[in-house]
């Protein structure tokens, strides 16, 4: 018995030993609050509540997101959550409230950021830090929150939105997915947040989650639906309604996406000019519809190869979708196309070395070649892309390369690099299937690639998405696309290259101007039939509906962030451009972080438990997700221990057996 008392002690001792070692170092290692003694081990969940609260005007979304964090235990606690965002927000405000004070955050460079906060947490002072891991991926960590006390952190940014074949989307992200790293860091940068915990299957998220949209179009609806969510819609004019999520639906709808469509009457595209001036200067919003499809008849005849991933994060419904999806694309095909079909997850394999005609017996080859196909493994994105890229074409053919993904993986900016320096006159379009996936990849990879992007959450939306898909790829709209100014003076447009479109959906343009708001705007390029497109925007008649759209700074700031930030590698001038946007804009970007600090201190002499904050699963991913990712440890009640003093401890135990049962065995007499 005194055995067994000296290793219970010992074990505490050893968990308070490296809690005060996360409070001194900055980490956030993953560890249990203990109670006192005699008591029974309790989890440490701080996020209680996330809040969303989201108005849409026209197609710009505002969004803020509170998260209300609460200490429960008997000690101080640093908590730390990764979650995401929209890959075209521009998050520009954070606050923070505690014990009835009201603290607006300041943006830093992220590096006096972080000094700040660490000032903070060795003075016992409560403060948050804002940091973005990637441009969907933020990271915010709550320091010296007092037992039985709570916090909230206040997060606001903004976006724009497009409609796809007239239909409007806003997406909340709701909960991070598991990342596939390749066994290993990647270096500096905050890349450990990719080894965040994840609780077990099943296991519902102990966070609740509220969301309410007030859509205001400014035209007639047509539809609003909030497909796979118990969402209630209150329409309260022809142009406006008011949608919510909360309660026990909202909790249990917090391991998926949140998304929400909408159709204007007439299946209208809210295509024009914005304009905003203040004393920086002007900035506009350009939102043109892209011409009808074009004749079938008129197109060149095609190569298709199709990329499949079959890892373990792609077990259920994603393979099953994406089997479907390529099973309808290849069943599509013409008999003057020609195709090729590859799988990977650790490795890769291909049906072929060379192109193949589209033929009825190559067709069902390819199909059974799908079929066989199960899912496991890493997801070694990167080379298989390589592969995919470097496979023979056709002669005289339109190229085009279909990604099917959730995305897991940390290696976002290698595959960029890739797609961009290798993709040649191909084009390459992304599908993402998952109930949360990675979005930064699938669109920054899309746009890398010169073709566009397709997310599908759930089965009952994978068909609609099929079509979708086979409609982009089918044939360009809009090719070498040209914008011009007469008579404006315009600077600084976004995106600095516009690509081709290959969807129906509307060109987003973003700029800055000077002058007066007079002249005209002119699009131009070649539609699908080979004629000769051309728009024109009159400049004043926009200007006359109003120049005070606050928003389109800071969107068009962001906007410049992502073009500098897709520039591989990073330039010391885009470094300092990205820096320098961050901080005029007030915009949390790779370089510039939020930080909020209470300059109360707290009267408590405890030392600090650092823990993380532990994800919910993406609805429809198993366990083999996180068997993928090595630095991302299951979990059953939402904490585990740092894995080097896990070792530590198993170590510990392992001797102190040892020594028990040395102690209990019968002497042998020496043998002389």
């Amino acid at each position: 018995m005194k055995h067994i008392r000296l290793l219970a002690a010992t074990v505490v001792l050893l968990g308070s030993a490296f809690a005060a070692k996360a409070a001194s170092s900055g980490g956030a290692p993953y560890l249990e609050v203990l109670p006192a003694s005699g008591e029974q081990a309790v989890e440490c969940l701080p996020l209680k509540e996330s809040r969303a609260e989201v108005a849409v005007a026209g197609t710009i979304a505002r969004v803020r997101l509170e998260q209300r964090y609460a200490n429960t235990g008997t000690v101080p606690v640093e908590a730390r959550y990764v979650f995401p965002c929209s890959t075209r927000a521009a998050v520009h405000g954070m606050k923070l409230t505690s014990a009835g004070r009201v603290i607006a955050a300041r943006i830093r460079e992220s590096a006096t950021a972080r000094a700040e906060f660490e000032t903070a947490r060795r003075e016992r002072k409560t403060a948050a830090l804002l940091e973005e891991r990637r441009p969907n991926v933020l990271d915010m960590t709550v320091t010296q929150l007092p037992p039985g006390e709570e916090v909230s952190v206040e997060v606001e940014w903004t976006e724009t939105l497009t409609a796809t074949d007239g239909v409007y989307e806003f997406v909340l992200p709701v909960v991070v997915g598991p990342r596939y790293t390749g066994g290993k860091s990647e270096a500096g940068g905050g890349a450990d947040w990719a080894a965040n915990p994840h609780l077990g299957e099943g296991k519902a998220n102990p966070a609740g989650l509220s969301v309410s949209v007030d859509l205001a179009t400014g035209l007639p609806l047509a539809e609003v639906t909030c497909p796979g969510y118990p969402g209630v819609v209150d329409f309260k004019s022809r142009d406006h309604a008011v949608v919510s999520l909360g309660g026990e639906a909202g909790r249990a709808a917090a391991n998926r996406d949140f998304i929400l469509r909408w159709k204007l009457g007439g299946g209208k595209v809210a295509a024009g000019l914005l304009l905003h001036r203040d004393d920086n200067g002007g900035h506009f919003l350009l939102q043109v519809e892209p011409p009808a499809q074009t004749r079938p008849d008129l197109i060149p005849p095609r190569d298709y190869v199709l990329v499949m991933d079959v890892s373990g994060s792609m077990t259920g419904f994603p393979l099953e979708t994406a089997k479907a999806l390529l099973r309808e694309l290849v069943g599509g095909l013409k008999p003057t196309d020609t195709f090729n079909v590859m799988y990977f997850a650790s490795g890769s394999e291909v049906f072929s070395d060379s192109p193949v005609p589209a033929s009825g017996e190559r067709l069902a080859e390819a199909i059974s070649f799908l079929e066989r196909q199960t899912a496991g493994g890493g997801t070694e994105l990167q080379p298989a892309l390589e592969r995919a890229l470097a496979l023979p074409g056709s002669d005289g053919r339109s190229r085009t390369i279909l990604l099917v993904t959730d995305g897991y993986v940390t290696a976002e900016k290698g595959v960029r690099e890739l797609v961009a320096s290798r993709i040649g006159e191909a084009n390459l379009f992304t599908f993402g299937i998952g109930s949360s996936v990675n979005r930064g990849l699938i669109e920054s990879v899309a746009r890398a690639g010169g073709g566009e992007p397709e997310v599908v959450t759930d089965p009952a939306g994978a068909a609609a998405a099929a079509k979708r898909v086979l409609k982009a790829i089918a044939s360009p709209v809009l090719a070498k696309v040209r914008i011009e100014a007469e008579g404006f003076r315009m600077n600084g447009v976004m995106p600095s290259r516009c690509p081709d479109v290959f969807a129906s959906r509307p060109l987003a343009l973003h700029g800055a101007w000077s002058g007066e708001p007079a002249g005209t705007i002119v699009v131009r390029g070649i539609a699908g039939n080979g004629e000769a497109f051309e728009q024109r925007i009159d400049v004043a008649e926009a200007a006359a509906r109003g120049t005070n759209h606050p928003a389109l700074p800071v969107l068009w700031a962001r906007e410049r962030v992502r073009e500098l930030g897709d520039i591989l590698p990073a330039t010391n001038d885009s470094v300092r451009e990205i820096t320098a946007l961050g901080l005029a804009h007030s915009l949390l970007t790779p370089y510039t972080s939020f930080v909020a600090v209470d300059e109360t201190p707290r009267n408590t002499n405890n030392e600090l438990v650092s823990v993380r904050q532990p994800l919910p699963l993406p609805a429809g991913v198993t366990a083999a997700a996180v068997g993928n990712a090595p630095n991302s440890p299951l979990v059953r009640n939402g904490s585990v221990p740092e894995p080097g003093s896990a070792g530590l401890i198993t170590l510990l135990v392992v001797t102190l057996v040892c020594q028990r049962r040395r102690a209990l065995a019968p002497v042998k007499p020496d043998i002389i």
